[in-house]
């Protein structure tokens, strides 16, 4: 009773910081949309001795700084930034496991500088080709299915994970739109298609497979773009840059307000900052 675990959810006896990460895990993140990563951040967690193991009765600001510090030694700072969670702060507000907030005052490094890498037309018909993926052939191979997403994300900017969910039923040929649902942000959203996004669906439509257009899982489409980047020869660049890209080539045709609709992203700073990256030389040419 002194030690307040005779109460419903109360921690359990001798609980450590393992014990938050696991709740945490269990019941807050599957109800994220970016569930899977985070569950991936939280075990590696739970399996470090340096927070996993420390009593709830003696964690505090020190634990964790030296843990930041240990793992900035292992990944980059924005790597850091995305591991601290909310787990302390709701098992000190809410679940009253905690008597304060271990975390406050403690220091996140600053961020990574934001990419600005633009895939070339030359970069991507590359990964197109060592995809196996072609118009001229059923895109009968999970490979080549990874093409035509690159391919297709190029056109509209849209997540590789919006495009992994993305249902027959979700477009809209004649408008020559696809609804997107779910989003990072929680707001659905309209996403235009361009004609070589529309050649691009109906050729991969018809392929007989999941529910999902492109019949291809988050993980699969991971582990293979990196397959095929390797067999490319492509360096520097991963599947979210087509984002980039794609809203970069979009920017000669629609305004800051537009890009933010198609994008679905909230603030105009991060689009300007993060997703727009244009050549030097196409600011130049709108001058004359």
């Amino acid at each position: 009773i002194e030690q307040g675990h005779h109460d419903t959810g109360a921690a359990p006896p001798s609980a450590t910081m393992y014990h938050i990460l696991e709740r945490y895990r269990d019941d807050v993140s599957p109800k994220k949309q970016g569930a899977r990563w985070e569950v991936i951040r939280l075990n590696q967690m739970m399996r470090d001795p340096w927070l996993a193991d420390v009593k709830l009765s003696d964690i505090g600001p020190r634990h964790f700084s030296a843990w930041r510090d240990k793992r900035l030694k292992e990944v980059s700072g924005s790597s850091v930034n995305r591991e601290f969670n909310h787990a302390c702060k709701l098992a000190w507000r809410e679940w009253q496991w905690l008597k304060e907030h271990p975390m406050a005052g403690v220091s996140r490094p600053p961020e990574n500088k934001p990419r600005d890498r633009v895939i070339t037309d030359a970069e991507i018909d590359a990964y197109v080709e060592s995809s196996g993926y072609s118009f001229t052939a059923p895109p009968t191979t999970v490979l080549s299915r990874v093409g035509a997403m690159f391919l297709f994300a190029s056109e509209t900017a849209m997540r590789g994970g919006e495009i992994c969910k993305m249902k027959k039923t979700d477009i809209d040929f004649n408008k020559r739109v696809v609804y997107i649902p779910e989003t990072k942000t929680g707001v659905p959203r309209w996403v235009p298609l361009s004609t070589k996004a529309i050649k691009i669906l109906n050729h991969v439509i018809n392929y007989k497979g999941t529910p999902t257009v492109f019949s291809v899982t988050a993980s699969q489409r991971d582990a293979l773009s990196r397959k095929i980047m390797k067999k490319a020869g492509l360096d520097g660049i991963n599947f979210h840059d087509t984002r980039r890209t794609a809203l970069t080539r979009m920017s000669r045709k629609f305004g800051p307000m537009e890009l933010a609709k198609i994008s679905g992203h909230q603030d105009l700073k991060i689009l300007q900052s993060v997703y727009y990256a244009p050549d030097p030389s196409d600011l130049v040419q709108k001058l004359d």
